[in-house]
């Protein structure tokens, strides 16, 4: 349902309309245009404005109108103004857009906006691709501008016939869609391209335009366009006859068609000179002037025609595009790129691959099956019929048929019958330059030669050439004159050098695109100045041939080296008249009678083979040479000068006499020979320069041999770290003086195999407890013999390091002992001072240095531990006495959770909660030795006090019996000791329970030393190894 909003103290109405009215239903506006209070519409209400006329709003006159606000009465809105949605922003310079659900139906009462921009100051192309709206009811508005506003309204558009294009003056545009409640259809889709301002467009036959200001200067940062269209099918012709820009920076660019893609550009024209006339290929063109932002200039006026189209002429080795007048050349065709401004050239059916015919038995096995048409001798001729019709084809078969070129079959057939691809894409290859500019030099004197093109009509890239050719041995070679050549051959045989690349000369190498002239392989771009393949190079000459094998021509292969002997210059192919030279090696010279030492390649005059004229000569030994170099030359011995020997050493260790490690020393029983060859090359056999004065042995052959054995004392490298897993280094060496040189003997001595040489150079040493290798070594002029040594620990282990691990062990009894007991620190200080002992005797046997061995500080260690739980020791010893109750905490710590931990139970239930009640008390006894003690009566068995003067007898047994009462006695007094100290202690019984928690106490921290004394010793051993290792630092 429509509705009308009324505005209050409106005079008018006015009408927001959306689309949603109906043929079926009776119009709410009038045809007169009349509106408002006394004009009556078809529904009986008063009448509206056409909402979808030019004329939206009703005035205060009663008459449908629109002002500059769209609207005659004042509060009136016109509906297009009302508020829309935006369906999508577009900023790219293409784009494509659809209206909503595209392809499918697009939603009732919608109103929204497409807002497009592109980049300033091009302008703005619509095209509609689809488009299918409910007529009359549904609609497409297009503003020009980012805006609504009617009054720039460029389009108003509904039903199904797609529009024409529509084009913004600016670099901004709006399109707005807006549908009623029912009847949806499938809607739009619209494609838009940013494009040139269009300064003028002209549609005349005939006219004439300037730049913008003329003849003022033109606006800076202008980029506008001027379409020109005539009648087809006539072209236009284009005259300047004024021309005026700023040069190099403003520009008239011209293009062949209602386009500016630089495909289609006819000429880009700058400057202060008049231009060329220029015509189109069909009956639009298209001038656009781009300016920069300075320098203006007066800039140009010009006439343009219509003409008819004068079809053009195309020559060999052209194509003429489908317009008829543009003749582009023939490679480029079907090249992947549209040349023709109608795209003629690259279009399927004329770039379509088709079978070589079995009739056209001249180009059969010529390397492809598949061709295209037509050629480029005659771009009319588009089937094999009309090319074998063909006035030249006859020549060309003769040509194809001589002998003149290898290849020149193959080259006629790649001509006349091109070679297609179709794979990727269809395309046409004719045969490279090069391969045409090889068969040219070979075979242009033939009269059939003429019949065939231009070598300038064939491209260099993007072409048809064949293989490399080889020998029968399969080696690369070059056919004609080698202009065709693509090998790898980049040296100069003759000087030996790599050739230059070819680059380096780039004014050489611009006339010649067409030779692949890369990086610096053999090629021969110049064909007629020289006569293969050829390079650039350093030498003398400037230039070498390459030494590349020809296919077809006789010539010499390489006759290789004399013995003992060589040639010059070493080539793999030697040309009729070319020649060599042999020389033989130094110290020898051509055998008597042997053949000369050049030799010319030559040709057989009947059999046209080649071959070399003279044999390979012979080379022997030039003894008097050999004789003047070995005895006489100056480089080996100078009379006034002692000659420099080499001298070769072997030696060995005969026995160890001595080992003192404490002071680094060993003196050992060696056994050298020195091997000089001097007398090898001298025949003086007083010769006495060199040698010491002592004792040699002179071989039949010249070899001098100085035995040496001696005793030597030498000092000693000794690592003490891991006593007694110690090992040293001991060397014994000589140095040459400067007129010698010293290196190993390869050889040994027959008569004594101990010696080390160079191959065997290493022997098993003992002594004592050290065991190792003698080693012979020679650098830096200067021969060693180097042992290496490392200590048997038995020994040491038994008599040195079990002390000190027993001793460790026995600490252990310090926590053992009872803790009354005054011995346990006597024992404790003992076991330190036997450490210090173990201490002095491991450090007496090594040397004094800056690194302690291993066992050394593990035994500081140890006796640090010692010292710190003597002390701890005694603490506990003081404490075990102390009376009275510990502190609470101490009980629950101590007695309790540490006791459990350390295995001893919960002490704290082994004490008293509270005194217990004394039933009875007993008196002390005091005994004093020599009195009785009066508090008890000791009767005595057997004596009585009232008894007179017993007889002999009793008196006897009365002694007897008081001897054993005196024994008795004795042992008497020592109970009542006893019984004194167990009176004492009972009449302390009070203190009892308070003695007892300190003892418990005691205890459990003696427990707690003993298990951290073990705990600490076996740490002490590991972190001392990593701790103590000396630390090396890299030089």
């Amino acid at each position: 349902m429509r509705t009308l909003p009324a505005w209050i103290g409106v005079v008018a109405w006015c009408l927001y309309y959306n689309g949603v009215s109906s043929q079926t239903r009776p119009k709410k506006w009038r045809d007169d245009e009349r509106c408002g209070q006394g004009y009556l519409a078809e529904d009986g209400n008063p009448a509206e404005c056409n909402p979808d006329g030019i004329h939206p709003c009703c005035s205060p006159a009663n008459w449908c109108g629109i002002t500059a606000a769209h609207c005659d009465c004042s509060a009136c809105v016109d509906y297009r103004n009302s508020d829309t949605t935006v369906c999508e922003r577009l900023t790219a310079d293409t784009g494509t857009f659809t209206s909503p659900n595209y392809p499918n139906n697009y939603p009732d009462d919608l109103n929204c906006r497409y807002e497009i921009s592109v980049t300033p100051p091009k302008v703005i192309r619509l095209t509609f691709t689809d488009f299918d709206l409910e007529d009359n009811h549904d609609r497409v508005y297009v503003y020009d501008g980012g805006t609504t506003d009617f009054a720039l309204e460029l389009a108003q558009l509904t039903g199904s016939s797609i529009p024409d294009p529509v084009t913004s003056t600016g670099s901004s545009m709006t399109v707005k869609l807006v549908t009623d409640h029912s009847i949806n259809m499938k809607g739009f889709q619209a494609d838009y391209t940013a494009e040139d301002k269009v300064c003028e467009s002209l549609t005349a036959d005939t006219g004439t335009f300037t730049s913008p200001n003329y003849p003022n200067n033109y606006p800076e940062n202008l980029n506008c366009r001027y379409e020109i269209s005539v009648t087809p099918p006539k072209v236009i012709r284009l005259t300047f006859t004024e021309f005026d820009l700023e040069d190099g920076y403003d520009r008239v660019y011209v293009y062949d068609g209602s386009t500016t893609d630089s495909a289609f550009e006819i000429a880009p024209l700058t400057g202060s000179r008049i231009p060329d006339p220029v015509t189109s290929t069909g009956s639009s063109m298209t001038v656009k002037l781009v300016t920069d932002h300075s320098i203006n200039m007066k800039g140009f006026q010009a006439d343009y025609t219509a003409e008819d189209k004068v079809f053009a002429e195309c020559a060999v080795g052209q194509y003429q595009c489908a317009d008829g007048i543009t003749c582009i050349d023939a490679w480029k065709r079907c090249d992947g790129k549209d040349d023709c401004m109608d795209g003629s050239d690259e279009e399927v059916s004329r770039c379509a691959c088709q079978d070589i015919p079995s009739s056209l038995t001249m180009c059969m096995g010529i390397g492809y099956q598949n061709m295209t048409l037509p050629n480029p001798l005659d771009f009319t001729s588009t089937t094999v019929a009309q090319v074998e019709n063909s006035t030249i084809f006859s020549t060309l078969s003769t040509l194809a048929d001589s002998k003149c070129h290898p290849r020149v079959r193959d080259l006629v057939c790649a001509t006349i019958v091109p070679r297609c691809e179709s794979s990727p894409n269809l395309r046409q290859q004719l045969p490279c330059r090069s391969w045409c500019e090889e068969v040219k030099f070979s075979c242009e004197k033939l009269d059939s030669w003429s019949a065939f093109p231009s070598c300038e009509i064939f491209p260099h890239a993007n072409c048809n050439n064949v293989k490399t050719s080889t020998t029968p041995e399969g080696e690369e070679c070059f056919d004609g004159n080698g202009a065709n050549y693509r090998g790898d051959e980049a040296r100069g045989p003759v000087s030996g050098v790599g050739c230059d690349r070819w680059d380096d000369d780039p004014t050489f190498i611009a006339p010649y695109p067409w030779a692949n002239l890369v990086d610096n392989k053999c090629r021969n771009p110049d064909a007629y100045s020289f006569s293969r393949p050829w390079c650039f190079t350093s030498s003398e000459m400037g230039f070498e041939y390459c030494d590349v094998i020809p296919c077809s021509d006789n010539g010499c292969k390489d006759p290789g080296h004399p013995t003992f002997g060589k040639r010059r210059p070493i080539l793999k192919f030697h040309w009729p008249g070319e020649t060599i030279t042999y020389t033989c090696d130094t110290g020898f010279k051509f055998k008597k009678d042997s053949p000369p030492t050049k030799a010319q390649c030559v040709i057989n005059d009947t059999t046209g083979e080649a071959y070399w004229a003279t044999k390979r000569p012979y080379c022997e030994v030039d003894q008097t040479f050999k004789l003047q170099n070995d005895l006489l030359s100056t480089n080996v011995y100078a009379k006034a000068v002692a000659p420099t020997a080499s001298l070769g050493i072997k030696a060995y260790v005969v026995n160890i006499i001595n080992l003192d490690e404490k002071a680094e020393q060993i003196v050992t029983s060696f056994k050298a020979e020195y091997t000089n060859h001097i007398f090898s090359t001298s025949a003086d056999a007083d010769y006495s320069g060199g040698f010491p004065r002592t004792e040699v042995k002179l071989d039949s052959t010249g070899e001098v041999t100085w035995p040496i054995t001696s005793l030597t004392t030498t000092t000693c490298t000794l690592d003490p770290f891991l006593f007694p897993h110690d090992n040293m280094t001991c060397a014994v060496c000589w140095k040459a003086g400067e007129d010698y040189t010293i290196e190993c003997s390869n050889s040994t001595t027959h008569k004594d195999r101990d010696f080390l040489t160079c191959q065997n150079n290493a022997k098993d040493i003992i002594k004592g407890e050290w065991r190792g290798k003698a080693t012979l070594s020679t650098i830096n002029n200067t021969a060693c013999l180097t042992m290496t040594l490392k200590r048997d620990p038995t020994y040491h282990y038994s008599t040195t390091i079990s002390p000190c691990l027993i001793l460790i062990v026995l600490m252990v009894i310090t926590f053992i002992m009872p803790i009354d007991k005054g011995d346990r620190i006597g024992f404790g200080v003992t076991i330190l001072l036997s450490m210090v002992v173990s201490l002095v005797v491991v450090t007496g046997f090594l040397p004094v240095s800056s690194a302690l061995p291993f066992i050394a500080m593990l035994i500081i260690v140890c006796m640090a531990l010692m010292a710190l739980f003597m002390l701890s020791t005694l603490f506990i010893i003081i404490i075990h006495d102390k009376k009275g109750p510990v502190p609470k905490w101490v009980r629950t710590l101590f007695l309790k959770n540490i006791a459990r931990a350390l295995l001893m139970g919960d002490l704290t239930k082994k004490l008293k909660s509270e005194k217990p009640t004394r039933h009875c008390k007993i008196k002390k006894v005091n005994y004093i030795e020599g009195h009785d003690n009066h508090s008890s009566d000791m009767p005595i068995d057997g004596a009585s006090s009232g008894e007179d003067n017993p007889s002999l007898n009793t008196r006897n047994e009365v002694g007897t019996a008081l001897m054993g009462l005196k024994g008795s006695v004795d042992e008497l007094k020592v109970s009542v000791r006893q019984l004194s100290g167990s009176i004492d202690a009972m009449t302390h019984a009070d203190d009892d329970d308070e003695v007892a928690e300190y003892a418990l106490l005691a205890n459990v921290l003696d427990r707690l030393n003993l298990i951290l004394y073990i705990i600490a010793i076996c740490v002490a051993i590991p972190c001392t190894m990593l701790i103590g290792r000396p630390r090396i630092i890299p030089s």
